[in-house]
């Protein structure tokens, strides 16, 4: 496959099909309407960056589990449309190279995962860290000035800090990770299930702290402090590598060729199971919803105890 492209009008004439703008809603109802990519399955790729990421098409997924690498048939990818959709304007290099360092590493984030709300609850006495608990924030609803207060806040940390934290949220991957290394800045990966996409040399720049371990957090960090330079320094290089606007393309088309020549059974057997599919989803779906009712009316029975 060519990593020169020319766009098509008929997806019979077409080598690659690239599938977007899935909508979660009702077990991607959308996606699973689209005949296109049921008629090509072999040369349709889904690219998905939602925390929840649909199994019914192979392709690039930001929050892409560990447990679904087995097939051959997903590879994980960065955060290019959210950019573009909700832009967080990175700090120039030069100015967060030049902003004093008196942070050892920084977060600023929801309460998305259970693995966020334990290390929300560390305490550091050290004074070299801050973690900031912004679950109240809502970047969807906030009017302009509050986005905008809200990202000034967050990279003034950054610029402060020598590391930042990355831990996974309600998905595996975390925007953040990105932002931090166009920013320069080494990233501190807390994400057992997550998948680092192909290219980088992750472990040159990026510390990855077992979820196991969060409580040595500080600890395991401060080891490696004096290397902060360098890791910032190749995570940049890293990002403009393999993914900043202008390398993406080539991004994408070396995780699908990896995908062809990895995935163990053909596309055309999983798009034929898709009714199956669609009943283990909505099974699991259904699961996790009586969960979530469960235990919040645990909640309330110990609420309405200790009132």
């Amino acid at each position: 496959m060519s990593l020169q492209s020319v766009f098509v009008n008929r997806p019979e004439d077409a080598d690659l099909i690239l599938v977007v703008d899935m909508d979660e809603a009702d077990v991607f109802a959308n996606l699973r309407r689209n005949h296109v990519w049921r008629r090509f399955p072999e040369k349709s790729f889904g690219i998905y960056e939602g925390d929840n990421p649909p199994r019914f098409l192979h392709g690039l997924y930001s929050s892409v589990r560990r447990s679904w690498m087995r097939t051959g048939r997903f590879q994980s990818c960065a955060y290019p449309m959210h950019q573009i959709c909700f832009p967080n304007q990175v700090p120039a290099v030069s100015m967060v190279s030049a902003t004093p360092k008196d942070l050892l590493f920084f977060f600023a984030g929801r309460r998305s995962h259970p693995l966020r709300k334990r290390l929300l609850k560390l305490s550091f006495s050290e004074g070299d860290v801050v973690m900031q608990d912004t679950s109240t924030y809502n970047h969807f609803q906030a009017d302009e000035i509050s986005q905008q207060a809200a990202k000034a806040r967050y990279w003034q940390l950054a610029q402060r800090s020598k590391f930042g934290l990355c831990p996974r949220g309600a998905g595996t991957s975390s925007v953040r990770l990105f932002e931090l290394m166009e920013a320069g800045i080494s990233p501190v990966i807390i994400a057992d299930d997550w998948i680092p996409p192909i290219g980088p040399k992750w472990e040159e720049f990026a510390l990855f702290v077992p979820e196991i371990q969060i409580a040595s957090l500080y600890e395991i960090v401060r080891q490696h402090e004096n290397e902060w330079i360098e890791r910032g320094y190749k995570a940049r290089q890293a990002y403009e590598t393999w993914f900043a606007p202008q390398v993406y393309w080539r991004f994408l088309i070396q995780s699908i060729q990896v995908i062809q020549k990895h995935q163990r059974v053909p596309e055309t057997i999983y798009a034929r199971m898709l009714p199956w599919m669609t009943l283990s989803e909505r099974t699991r779906q259904a699961r996790i919803r009586t969960v979530i009712w469960m235990k919040g009316m645990v909640r309330k029975v110990l609420k309405k105890q200790n009132s």
